[in-house]
């Protein structure tokens, strides 16, 4: 009762065949018995108490439900019982509302994971217990577990699992055997219920594979909580948030220790300073402040300064235990490394520390990364080495209490340990000469020890030094104590590990040496006998002979060829080492320059990360190739190496997975004793064995993600610095976020034929005389394939007549080298699907150098999923898509897919799915057969052969025919027997006036009739609803278009060259869906009609070449989505108004204008006002500026795209809209590639340009476009740039930003303010987010903070272009420096804001110069305030900015600033004549003062006109 009372422990009285009211008066039995005790015992009566609370009364028949009642009772108060927490929880409430604010934010129902990261005493399970007791009651189930201390005992794992379940299901009963068996029961138990978990503690994976395997074990809505030192643990389980505790504050701090040390929140008086220096000694450690105050309390201030002195060079031994467990936990090196830096490093940066602990011998790459996990370092922002001062003191006293030793630099590859009578001339000098000639460094004890050196010493400290020993054990080694000593401390080198032993068994058996029998055996005893030693070293040296007798090695006895036995020594050590180089080729011809461009992207790569770069190329271009000559170059750069070949094809085989991932951990730690049983334990231990190496890593030829999963899963698996290069697929490349991707082409010219080829037929570099003109053709076949020409001209090799050589040609132009088409066929059978594979077919047969969108409009009315077809055959490097948007494939494809074709039918007995070979096309239309199974038929003759002649009726068989390619065909007889299946008609030379009547195209989507003799498309008018493009240019006798008001769906109209056209028909105004009008070259077209005006759906017209049409009317106001219009060297003399009003327009060729709008626009302004227009001219030309802005959209794919990248330079905003996700990839790659081929001499100048000192923008300045700069002097850079409209959150958040920004703030960024902003951030120069939906909110701005370190010397902010990608959309804005500093154009930013939309895929990229690393890129997304709270804000003006005196583009601003109306005013003739007039009568009237008529000159004029535009503030 005495606990009820002082501490509330919970009594529950339980009267058991006794009566409460016996109890509380004593009477009865019970009375009777306290009276007995008292009379023996003087005691104060207590007994009453019991009886006055409420308990069970026991007395019943069924006394087991009374039990459980009880049982049942005290479960129900455990729960309510809240865990404990410190009496002076100093900071908590603070700490637990920030993680209780971390679980609120997931939003959805799946388990949550969040981990409590920090260093040891930092009070992690304090905060832990609190966040506990405050929400568990929000859960069916809960549960508590100290895993750390509990694991480490006998069945701890077991006991663990036990005690979660008994808490969920509040029962003991649960039997739990094995680990394995309980993951299974919990996974099927747990999963019933909402839990909450916090799991304390936790050191290991295996720990959190067994109580939490996955988030699937729990029921929805469940929350695990993790307390950890280990950062990497919570990585490894993909924890949704951590939560990393910082030290406490010094008011906190002082709090804390005074409630311990005085018993109140403040040191009492006269011990303040001491105090101080007690918080300043713990450094925010709550366990430090508690346990310290605790020690001096009640102490005078004499005891105080000696317990003081004692901790500076002792630290306490509670506070020490508790933070050695994370030291404890390190392999030996790092707690080298730990303790290296505990002593010397402290503060400094942390590229110099890597550079000083290399050299002092530590694994220095994935080093610091592991003590940073383990909360034992820090490194700030500005890359300085940090520690606790009281994990330095630890250091500090580990240090002092342990002995020195010899450093263990590697500095030999061999130690030689040979008896020199036995065979030193014979074996050993020969030995030796082999390995040095090898390139292995030995160590020899009569080669290497300096004179005067104590031997034994030397001999120690060089084997402690040597990666190898090679041990020649001879008939006479046991006979000598030099010998035997040697070994005995090779083998102790051995098993402390790092030495790895090579015996050599030299006219000895390896049985004699194990149990010193036979000549071996006699040579010890005789040594023995000889000399005094002690039972103990005799028993050391036998354990050494048998331990390398055990050993398996080289045995040489009565050898005939000893020089083969070297031989094997040598190769043996060489395997070890790792001393041989990859073979590449036997002519490795334009090899050398494509691997040092794949090292260069190495070497460009500033960040410690591992690094992963991409080959991606199709089969046989020589990717393995590159990578084996990358590999040997730079291989001895790092810790471990491993190249597999052959992913796909190991791959594939037997237990091929499982040796694979073995085959990698042998490579990197040169042993096969790691057993690997299956795939996902392998995952496992090379995730753990991998993390601790800076390795070089090559996978050839993948072509799944298992196989990465597999053998590389994750970047976290390497240590930092490690190189992993992965061929072939580009969409796994893209998957696994590969750094760079090295895209392979083909060889050229002089490399096929000058070198590859001839090497292979003629050995030699050129071809033999009378051959070239045939080597040249094999060459062109092979279009710079290295396996091709390889291949071709090896077997050309042994034939030496020309007429050979033709009939190879010949024979490989029908039916291509088998060789090179089993290389080639891997990527099309790797295809997931027959429709992929049936789309590549498609492109082989019919549509290389088309446009991509016709295509895919043509293959998707075929029943094909062709925008994702396409995307694949691109990624498998079977097609490509240029710039312009074309379709292309290699030669070898196409003839590889022509030969997939015809083995399919040979195989079959079927005619082929497709017909492309004239005498093919004649034998399958003269077949007995009721029907065909053809898909395609194209059949193309030359131009300079006759007509060939064909039968429409043949063609009656081939009614499932879709896709018809003719040229230089003639058909005769009724077209009613063509397919009215077909889609696409192709036909090159049409020879009719006119399409025939019967001929059905109601399917039909394209038609091409180029080059025809049509007079009109159709003799009588069809409905063709499903045509969406028609071509028929080079028509010179077509007279009239087709009523297009038949054609609805028609989106591409092409006409270019047809002469005799003098008119469009006025019904192109139906066309509602036109999104291409080309009449290039139409001489004879007079006008346009004035219908075509009405299309709003047109964004490319084009009527250049048009030499009759001379004007444009003012009605292409109304073509809304133009985009592109091309209508130079036409009788058009003036460009309209309406043009320049467009919003649209964003590319222009006209009156000798060419280029983009905003480029162009001010130049034709200009050309309005000048002189010879009697025009007053005051506008400054604007044409060719560097610092001009720029903004467009534009999808075009037939103008638009080459021009962006011929004027990337002079741009410096730009806007893309993409038609698929390929080719966005394909622009976005392009744009990356030419911002990177600029010198750096280029953009130093471009920083000395007089815009920078404009760059730098005050605090206090707002506009729609913000960039602030901060450095400090050790040269990191911090860059804020807004984009967007202002309000009260913006500027609450840019102040925020601006506080804590160095060198003045902390370097740490504001994290998720939810719901006004929110934060996304990455290690490097991008960031990619999905953005989320916010209620009732709508984005408002984004900003971007960077982060970026550069050499001491380099002054600018070093920005050269921030790029916002939309996934989503397909859209590409690119904004320059310059453009960035200078955007305050509120519709634009309005723009892009608005399109960024929830659920979109963003990715924001800053590419900055090369000599800049970025170290981290945060953006934030900033929500407007919900409708209720704006009216209680006065919000910031949208709009306000400074103008730049040096701004060049000022008229052109302020002019498409202003309303269309007023725009047409000012650019208008009547008006400036009018104004011409005035200022003509007001200098008149003033002729008497000469002042006045110079003040009104026309110079004078234009000046003060451009001083006034220039003194307004319309813009920035």
């Amino acid at each position: 009762m005495e606990c009820s009372r002082t501490i509330d422990q919970m009594v529950i009285p339980v009267f058991y065949d006794v009566s409460l009211y016996d109890v509380h008066h004593q009477g009865g039995m019970f009375g009777e018995a306290f009276k007995d005790l008292a009379q023996r015992i003087s005691k104060n009566d207590k007994s009453s108490e019991g009886s006055n609370i409420l308990g069970f009364v026991v007395d019943s028949r069924n006394e087991s439900e009374d039990i459980r009642k009880v049982v049942d009772h005290v479960t129900d108060l455990l729960d309510r019982t809240d865990l404990f927490v410190p009496g002076h929880p100093v900071g908590l409430e603070s700490r637990v509302q920030d993680v209780i604010q971390l679980l609120n934010r997931q939003q959805s129902k799946d388990t949550l994971l969040l981990g409590i990261w920090g260093m040891g005493g930092i009070g992690k399970t304090t905060i832990a217990k609190a966040t506990y007791n405050k929400i568990r009651h929000d859960f069916e189930a809960k549960s508590f577990l100290n895993v750390r201390e509990v694991w480490e005992q006998d069945n701890g794992e077991v006991y663990l699992q036990r005690r979660l379940l008994s808490d969920i299901y509040k029962t003991a009963k649960v039997n739990i055997d094995t680990v394995e068996s309980g993951k299974i029961i919990l996974h099927e138990r747990l999963c019933q219920k909402k839990i909450f978990l916090m799991l304390d503690n936790v050191n290991k994976l295996d720990q959190l594979n067994a109580l939490c395997g996955s988030r699937k074990w729990f029921g929805q809505g469940s929350i695990i909580i993790i307390t950890t030192r280990n950062f990497d643990l919570l990585s490894k389980v993909k924890v949704d948030y951590v939560y990393r505790m910082n030290e406490m504050n010094w008011n906190e701090s002082l709090e804390l220790f005074s409630w311990h040390a005085f018993r109140q929140s403040i040191p009492i008086e006269g011990f303040t300073d001491l105090s101080t220096d007690v918080v300043k000694y713990c450094g925010g450690l709550p366990l430090a402040l508690k346990v310290i105050g605790y020690l001096l309390c009640g102490r005078n201030k004499q005891g105080w300064k000696s317990v003081l002195e004692k901790l500076k060079l002792i630290p306490n031994n509670e506070v020490l235990g508790l933070l050695r467990i994370s030291f404890d936990d390190l392999c030996d090196d790092m707690k080298e490394m730990f303790l290296d830096i505990a002593f010397f490093c402290i503060g400094m940066d942390q590229e110099d520390v890597t550079k000083i602990l290399k050299d002092w011998g530590h694994h220095v790459d994935t080093g610091i990364s592991v003590l940073v996990q383990q909360s034992l370092v820090t490194v700030d922002p500005m890359n300085k080495i940090g520690m606790h001062n009281m994990l330095q003191e630890m250091g500090r006293g580990i240090i002092r209490g342990k002995p020195t030793g010899v450093a263990n630099e590697r500095i030999y590859d061999v130690f030689l340990s040979f008896r020199g009578d036995d065979c030193r001339a014979k074996l050993i000098s020969h030995l030796y000469t082999s390995l040095q000639n090898a390139g292995i460094y030995v160590f020899r004890d009569d080669n290497e020890i300096q004179r005067g050196d104590k031997i034994s010493l030397s001999l120690l400290e060089a084997i402690r030094k040597s990666r190898i020993s090679i041990v020649v054990l001879s008939s006479n080694y046991a006979n000598s104590k030099w010998c035997l000593q040697e070994l005995e401390n090779i083998m102790e080198a051995s098993r402390s590990g790092g030495l790895v032993v090579v015996p050599v068994f030299y006219e000895v058996d390896p049985s004699e040496v194990r149990h010193l029998t036979g000549k071996f055996g006699e040579a010890f005893e005789n040594f023995i006998s000889r000399i005094s030693v002690d039972k103990d070293r005799k028993m050391d040296w036998e354990t050494a002979l048998l331990e390398i007798g055990g050993t398996a090695g080289i045995v040489i006895i009565n050898s005939r060829n000893e020089s083969e036995d070297i031989k094997k020594i040598v190769e043996s050590v060489t395997k070890l080492l790792d001393k041989t180089d990859l073979f590449v080729a036997d002519h490795p011809v334009g090899v050398e320059s494509r691997s040092q461009d794949v090292i260069q992207l190495l070497n460009s790569h500033r960040s410690k990360d591992s690094l992963l770069i991409g080959m991606w190329g199709m089969g046989g271009i020589g990717k393995t190739t590159i990578a084996k000559a990358a590999y040997n170059k730079i291989r001895h750069d790092f810790e471990a190496k491993s190249f597999l070949l052959n992913v796909r094809e190991v791959w594939e085989q037997d237990n091929g997975k499982v040796s694979l991932q073995q085959r990698l951990l042998s490579d990197i730690y040169k042993t096969t004793k790691i057993n690997i049983d299956t795939v996902e334990s392998g995952k496992v231990i090379l995730q753990e064995s991998l993390q601790q190496r800076r390795i070089f890593l090559v996978l050839d030829d993948v072509n799944k993600v298992d196989q990465l999963n597999a053998l590389c899963g994750s970047r976290k698996w390497f240590g930092q610095g490690s190189v992993i290069i992965i061929t072939r697929d580009y969409d796994l490349l893209h998957r696994l976020k590969v750094d760079y991707v090295y895209i392979m082409k083909e060889m050229d010219d002089n490399e096929s034929l000058d070198e590859l080829f001839s090497w292979h037929a003629f050995k030699q570099p050129i071809p033999v005389e009378g051959f070239a003109d045939l080597s040249r053709d094999v060459v062109k076949y092979s279009g710079g394939l290295p396996l091709a020409l390889q291949v071709i001209g090896s077997f050309l090799l042994t034939r030496r007549r020309k007429k050979e050589w033709k009939s190879v040609l010949g024979k490989l132009i029908l039916i291509p080298n088998d060789e090179v088409l089993e290389k080639l066929r891997i990527s099309f059978d790797g295809l997931r699907d027959d429709d992929m594979k049936e789309i590549f077919l498609d492109i082989a047969f019919f549509f290389i150098g088309m446009d991509q969108e016709d295509v895919i409009t043509i293959l998707d009315d075929c029943g094909h999923y062709a925008d994702i077809g396409i995307s694949v055959l691109v990624q498998q490097s079977l097609i490509t898509v240029d710039r312009k948007n074309k379709i292309g494939m290699h030669d070898l494809l196409r003839d590889m897919g022509r030969e997939i074709v015809r083995k399919k039918s040979t195989e079959g007995g079927k005619e082929p799915s497709r017909l492309w070979h004239y005498e093919d096309v004649k034998y399958v239309l003269s077949k007995d057969t009721r029907t065909l199974d053809v898909k395609g038929l194209t059949l193309k003759m030359s131009r300079t052969d006759s007509t060939t002649r064909l039968e429409t009726k043949l063609f009656q068989k081939m009614d499932k025919l879709k896709l018809l390619q003719l040229a230089g065909i003639q058909l005769n007889g009724d077209y009613k027997y063509l397919s009215k299946d077909l889609r696409w008609l192709c036909w090159h030379g049409f020879p009719l006036k006119y399409t025939p009547a019967e001929f059905h195209q109601e399917c039909i989507v394209a038609v091409d009739l180029k080059y025809s003799n049509l007079e009109r498309v159709w003799k009588k008018s069809q409905f063709l609803k499903e045509l969406k493009f028609l071509n028929l240019s080079h028509s010179h006798n077509l007279r009239q278009t087709p009523d297009f008001s038949n054609l609805p769906n028609l989106e591409k109209l092409i006409l270019k060259d047809c002469p005799s056209l003098s008119s469009v028909s006025p019904t192109i105004g139906h066309l509602k869906k036109i999104l291409l009008i080309n009449l290039k070259d139409c001489t004879g077209l007079c006008e346009i009609p004035r219908s075509i005006y009405k299309l709003e759906s047109v964004k490319t017209l084009i009527v250049s070449g048009c030499k009759k049409i001379c004007k444009l009317e003012e009605d292409i106001e109304q073509m809304t989505s133009l985009t592109t219009l091309v209508a130079d060297n036409t009788a058009i003399t003036r460009v309209p108004f309406a043009v320049v009003r467009s919003k649209s327009i964003g590319y222009l060729s006209l009156c000798g204008f060419k280029g983009f709008a905003r480029i162009v626009f001010p130049s034709i302004i200009q050309s309005w006002m000048s002189p010879t227009n009697g025009i007053l001219s005051f506008v400054q030309t604007f044409a060719g500026t560097s610092s001009l802005e720029f903004s467009e959209e534009q999808t075009d794919s037939f103008y638009g795209l080459p021009c962006i990248f011929e004027d990337l330079q002079n741009l410096q905003r730009l806007w893309l809209i993409c038609e698929s996700e390929v080719q966005l990839h394909q622009t976005l790659t392009s744009i990356l590639d030419n911002l990177h081929t600029k010198s750096c001499e280029e953009l130093e100048a471009m920083q000395n340009t007089p815009q920078s000192a404009n760059f730098v923008t005050s605090a206090s300045t707002r506009r729609y476009s913000q960039v602030q700069i901060s450095s400090s002097q050790n040269s990191l850079t911090s860059l804020l740039i807004q984009m967007g409209m202002n309000c009260h959150v913006t500027n609450t958040l840019r102040e925020n930003i601006l506080q804590k920004m160095p060198p003045n703030g902390s370097g740490f960024l504001p994290g998720d303010n939810y719901p006004d902003w929110l934060a996304f951030n990455d290690s490097s120069s991008s960031v990619t987010f999905e953005v989320p939906q916010v209620d009732e909110r709508s984005l408002k701005t984004i900003m971007c903070v960077i982060y970026s370190s550069s050499p001491d010397d380099i002054t600018s902010e070093g920005l050269k272009v921030l790029l916002v990608i939309n996934y989503k959309k397909n859209i590409i804005q690119l904004y320059k420096r310059d453009g960035l500093s200078a955007s305050s154009d509120e519709e634009e930013w309005q723009k892009v804001v608005s399109n960024i939309e929830p659920g979109d895929i963003v990715r924001v990229i800053v590419v900055f110069e090369n000599k800049f690393v970025v170290k981290k890129t945060t953006v934030y997304l900033i929500y407007d305030e919900p409708i209720a709270e704006k009216t209680n804000h006065h919000l910031e003006s949208d709009k306000n900015v400074t103008l730049s005196s040096s701004d060049g583009n000022i008229f052109g601003r302020l002019l498409f600033r202003l309303p269309p109306i007023v725009r047409a005013v000012l650019i208008s003739r009547p008006f400036w004549f009018c104004l011409a007039v005035i200022m003509v009568w007001w200098s008149r009237f003033h002729s008497n003062k000469r002042t006045s008529l110079r003040k009104w000159h026309p110079r004078a004029l234009k000046d003060a006109a451009i001083q006034y535009i220039k003194g307004r503030n319309y813009f920035g």
